[in-house]
Formats: C-alpha cells, sequence, structure tokens
C-alpha cells in the first residue's frame, strides 16, 4: 500500500514540477486578432526574444498592430533543411494530386531537387516518367500561394549564405519585392553634399551586394548580421602547456602542444563551423599559390580570365579548366586544396572532441575544460566578456584570424507559400534598417537596444561603421556610444577585415557540402584511430608518415562512357561531383573504412 502511494505521489510531483517552476509569461499587448508570423531559425533564445519584442513594438507603431512571433527552433541548418524538404515535398504532393494530376515515381525528390535535369532525360531514365517530374519540377517554382500550397513556415532566418542559396535552388524561397521595388533606403540612400569626397547627390550603399568575393544579399536573401571566425584560447591552459606566443594562425591549431586540448564543432551539424573549415582549407589554398610567387593582384587577374572562360563555356565547362599558361598556378591551387584537408585531419587529430553545438566550444575553453578552440566571432566575444575574472582581468581570448577568414553573411529568406506574406515582409524590413540592426550590437538598455540581452553580432549596414563620407560617419558616431564592441577597431570592422581576404567561390564553394563528409569519416568516425596514428607521427615527424597520414581515399564510380566501374581518386577536381553522382551512404561507408585501415597502418609502421 504505501509502494503504490509513494509511487503515486512521484508521479504527481514530476508532472507538476513543470508547471510550479516554469516562467512567468512575458507581457504583452497582443491580443487574438493580431498578426502572426511564423519563422524557423537556429538562432537562439535571447535573439528570439529581442527580436519578437523590438519587431511588435515597431510594427505597432507603423501599422497599429502588435506582432506575434510563431517561432520554429528545430535545431541548426542541416535540420531546417530536413524540415523545410518534407513539408514541401509532402505538400506539393497533396496539391499535385488535388489537380488531378499523376505523380510520378521520385516525384518528392524532383520536385525539390536543386539540379534536377531540365535539358532531358537521364541515361537510363524513363522518358515518361521524367516529362512528369519535370512538369511537376516548373509547375512548383511558378506556384507562390498559400491557398495552393504551403509548409506553413513564413521566414528562414538565419544560418549561413550557403544554406538560404541552396534553399531557393531547392524551390524554397522566393523575393520578397519585385526587381526595383525594394522599399527606399534599405539598401542605398542618396545622399546630399559631399559624399566619399565627390559632389553629393550619389547613391551610397547602405548593405553592398558583395564583399570581397562574399554575397551579402541576392534578390532572394538578404544578409542582415556579418559574421567571421578565429580562436580562443585559455590564458591559464596555455601557461600550463608551456606555450609562450598567442596563437594567431589557423595551422596553430594542428601544433602537437594541443594534442587533446582543441575543442571542435562537427561541421556536419553547426553550418558556421563548416564555413570556418571551408575558409581554413581557402587560406591554405591562397598560401600555396602565394608561396609559389603569385601577389594578389596577380590571382584576382588569373580568377578573372578562369571566369571568364567558365562564362564562354557554360555547361561544357570542366572544373579545372585553365588557360594553357595558368595550368602551373591551377596545379599549385589543387595541392593546396590537399594541404587544406591535411591541416584539417591534424585539427581532428588534436581534438579533444566533436560538439554538435559551436556554442559548447568557447564555453568549455573558458572554463579550461578545452585549451584552445575555433569560433565563430559573435559566440567568442560573449564568452571571453563573461569569463572575465572578478578583477575584470581576462581568462579567454577571442582573436579572429586576420587574413584567414572572409566576412559572410547571416541572411532571411521569405518562404515559398508564405501564409503570412505581408507582415513577414515587414519583419524583413525591420532586420534591415537601422532599427533592427541596433539589436546585434548595443548593449541592453541602450535607446533602441536590446532589452535583456547583449547579442554582440556585428551588423550589415555601412553606416554602423567608420566611413570616409560624412553623413554615414556622423551615423556611426551616434552608435558607438551604445555598441558592445568598438565597431571602429580594425579588429572588428568588417568592412576593414574584408579587405585582408578575397573569397574566391570557384576554390571552394562547390566543396562545400563534400567537405563536411570529408571531415565525417576522416576525424569523426575513425577517429580513434586516427589519434593513435597521429601519436605516433607526432613522435616520429617524418615527411613519408605525415603523407601517408594525409593520403587521400577513391570511391567507385559507374561511367557511362565505358560502361564500367572506375577507382576516382578523391582530390579536388572529383570531390564535388563524387557527392552527386555516389550515394552518400557507399561513398562515406568506403571512406570511413579506408580511413581506419589507412591509420592502422601508419600506427603500426611508425611502431
Amino acid at each position: 500500500m504505501f509502494r503504490n502511494t509513494f509511487i503515486i505521489l512521484t508521479l504527481v510531483a514530476v508532472i507538476a514540477l513543470p508547471f510550479i517552476f516554469r516562467r512567468a509569461e512575458e507581457a504583452t499587448d497582443w491580443r487574438d486578432g493580431d498578426p502572426v508570423i511564423t519563422i524557423i531559425t537556429p538562432h537562439n533564445e535571447a535573439i528570439r526574444y529581442e527580436f519578437e519584442r523590438a519587431f511588435s513594438k515597431w510594427h505597432k507603431q507603423q501599422f497599429g498592430q502588435p506582432v506575434k512571433i510563431d517561432w520554429r527552433n528545430i535545431g541548426g541548418t542541416t535540420e531546417i533543411s530536413r524540415y523545410l524538404s518534407s513539408e514541401y515535398a509532402a505538400a506539393a504532393r497533396a496539391w499535385w494530386r488535388q489537380k488531378g494530376q499523376n505523380w510520378p515515381d521520385g516525384g518528392s525528390e524532383a520536385v525539390i531537387n536543386d539540379r534536377f535535369p531540365l535539358d532531358k532525360s537521364p541515361a537510363g531514365a524513363d522518358e515518361q516518367n521524367w516529362q512528369q517530374q519535370k512538369a511537376l519540377y516548373e509547375a512548383f517554382r511558378a506556384v507562390d500561394d498559400p491557398a495552393q500550397f504551403t509548409a506553413k513556415v513564413d521566414l528562414f532566418f538565419g544560418g549561413g549564405e550557403f544554406d538560404h542559396n541552396n534553399a531557393y535552388a531547392r524551390g524554397f524561397t522566393v523575393p520578397p519585392w519585385e526587381a526595383g521595388a525594394e522599399p527606399d533606403g534599405l539598401f542605398n540612400e542618396t545622399l546630399d553634399g559631399q559624399a566619399g569626397g565627390q559632389d553629393g547627390g550619389q547613391s551610397v550603399p547602405l548593405i553592398p551586394a558583395s564583399m570581397s568575393g562574399e554575397v551579402w544579399r541576392r534578390p532572394y536573401l538578404f544578409g542582415n548580421a556579418i559574421s567571421t571566425f578565429g580562436l580562443v584560447y585559455n590564458l591559464d591552459r596555455l601557461r600550463d602547456l608551456g606555450v609562450k606566443s598567442a596563437p594567431t594562425r589557423w595551422d596553430d591549431l594542428a601544433d602537437p602542444v594541443f594534442f587533446g586540448q582543441v575543442g571542435v564543432a562537427d561541421p556536419t551539424k553547426s553550418g558556421s563551423i563548416a564555413k570556418a573549415f571551408e575558409m581554413i582549407v581557402h587560406k591554405k589554398m591562397h598560401e600555396a599559390v602565394a608561396a609559389a610567387g603569385y601577389s594578389d593582384e596577380q590571382i584576382d587577374v588569373n580568377e578573372k580570365r578562369i571566369d571568364e572562360l567558365l562564362k564562354e563555356r557554360g555547361r561544357a565547362y570542366r572544373r579545372g579548366d585553365v588557360p594553357d599558361d595558368l595550368q602551373a598556378y591551377q596545379a599549385h591551387l589543387e595541392r593546396g586544396w590537399e594541404d587544406g584537408m591535411a591541416l584539417l585531419q591534424a585539427i581532428g587529430a588534436n581534438a579533444r572532441y566533436f560538439t554538435d553545438s559551436a556554442s559548447k566550444v568557447p564555453i568549455d575553453v573558458s572554463m579550461g575544460d578545452a585549451a584552445i578552440g575555433m569560433a565563430i566571432d559573435f559566440y567568442g566575444r560573449y564568452q571571453a566578456q563573461t569569463s572575465r575574472g572578478p578583477g575584470g582581468e581576462d581568462r579567454m581570448i577571442y582573436a579572429t584570424v586576420v587574413g584567414g577568414a572572409s566576412m559572410s553573411c547571416d541572411p532571411i529568406s521569405l518562404l515559398r507559400g508564405a501564409r503570412n506574406r505581408e507582415t513577414a515582409v515587414r519583419f524583413i524590413e525591420f532586420v534591415l534598417s537601422e532599427p533592427g540592426q541596433r539589436l546585434w550590437t548595443y548593449t541592453p538598455g541602450s535607446p533602441g537596444g536590446p532589452e535583456k540581452f547583449a547579442l554582440r553580432r556585428l551588423p550589415i549596414r555601412r553606416d554602423f561603421y567608420p566611413s570616409p563620407n560624412p553623413t554615414l560617419h556622423a551615423r556611426y558616431e551616434a552608435h558607438r556610444p551604445h555598441a558592445a564592441d568598438d565597431l571602429g577597431d580594425p579588429s572588428v570592422d568588417p568592412y576593414e577585415l574584408a579587405k585582408q581576404f578575397t573569397y574566391y567561390r570557384r576554390w571552394t564553394g562547390d566543396h562545400f557540402s563534400v567537405m563536411r563528409d570529408l571531415v565525417k569519416a576522416m576525424c569523426l568516425d575513425s577517429g580513434e584511430e586516427l589519434r593513435e596514428a597521429w601519436k605516433r607521427v607526432m613522435a616520429d615527424p617524418s615527411p613519408a608518415g605525415r603523407a601517408a597520414l594525409s593520403r587521400l581515399p577513391t570511391v567507385e564510380l559507374f561511367s557511362a562512357a565505358t560502361q564500367q566501374t572506375e577507382q576516382i581518386p578523391l582530390n579536388w577536381r572529383t570531390a564535388p561531383d563524387i557527392r552527386r553522382n555516389v550515394d552518400q551512404l557507399q561513398y562515406m561507408r568506403r571512406w570511413t573504412a579506408a580511413f581506419r585501415q589507412q591509420y592502422r597502418e601508419v600506427a603500426s609502421d611508425a611502431r
């Protein structure tokens, strides 16, 4: 009897505790009948809270009603992509059948295929089924009406430019404005008086379309905050390890002194860290051609020539095709890509762990659970500030790798079939306007700033930073006293940092997705064997042992030309096509097995 009573009381307590300790809901003047928008985002609770509060207040001032936001926070951008894929495929299927159309075999994959073959059916495909898939694919992209189909989400807010480009390519997002109908003063502003040393009246970009090779906005995606990457390190732990010079380069993460001391996030789970990994490889490619004697000006001229060749040949262009006099230049680039992959491998070998959350790394470094790690700038700066000692002394440092990363944007996009389109477009406008941009950088309680949380992000608008234009500079001076970071510091100002690094999409853009898979097979799924091999190589760091460790595997690929299966080496030229033409599970199994065997052999030889 006592036992049953105890069980019942325990169950009552378990059920009641969440209600007893739940946080009180924030007071709001929103009522039934007021606008609601649904936003899917990887952003944290602090960002969601501040933007909902500020937008609702702004909307009430501008349009007479507050707004409630239904946030969908299901994880990182990988999970968001999967969710949207599932929702749009299901919505398209129901819509297509309601129209009386036959749902083709493979319709769910075809309708959201970012590389659907529109010109002709693939070899061996059923022609009639391909025609049905094509009709579905084209019809889906011609509709933006929630009465016909919808994913029941209005906006995609946060993530990286890669994620938003991928969403558009798969048909998920649409432009919020017709070309030329963008709100006045949002992206460009005509200023009176002297402007940049020239006569007034010229149009000044407030949000550039691109910067140093990185896209900051397109008609269907709009960067609203800027991110870069750097190192976080614990000063006490570095002293314990005998490290006397502050780490400043990506290569420092591969220093044997940091074996088992590097905090790293899983690039297949974290889009921001995947971007950081891309920057590491990109930097090694730049170092390879620079070491061969090519200046930055020559690199830029060479890439423009190759870009013209790509445009001229179109679909006939093959990756790596360059004019004869640029063959040596291209060869250095490709070797640089392999150097970059070897550096990622060495960082993985030094890793203490691979976490699913990029924010965990700076937290662990600040607590001394890891000595060093890589971090996106706002996570690093925030944690460095909050981990200071009682006297304000630094315990952890965040340092941007100057010249080691581009300035990438954090975009927002309108989803196809948005049920609350008008209010959702207003949210985009708010986020890009000066009131919205203040939230990213102002300290809590500042006029027009966040209420509770210092978000510590870098706004994208040009008028938040020093400028030769007197009007823009005056606005910067007005913002400066309220900003949590010194936006005029050249190591913070993205417009200055962008001058130190030019991003060439041709180098690593097509390799972004396959790089994540390769790192997973090379460092995570074979991590135990990698660490054992790395210990042996560190004990006897001969070039032969290092080369054996970093050897890249092959993959089986069926050739339509020879009608035979061929062993394709993994390199800069083949990597993106392997991902497109070979089943992911197949090549991941093969790569993981190959790396494990390779690492065992290296460890055995070293013994």
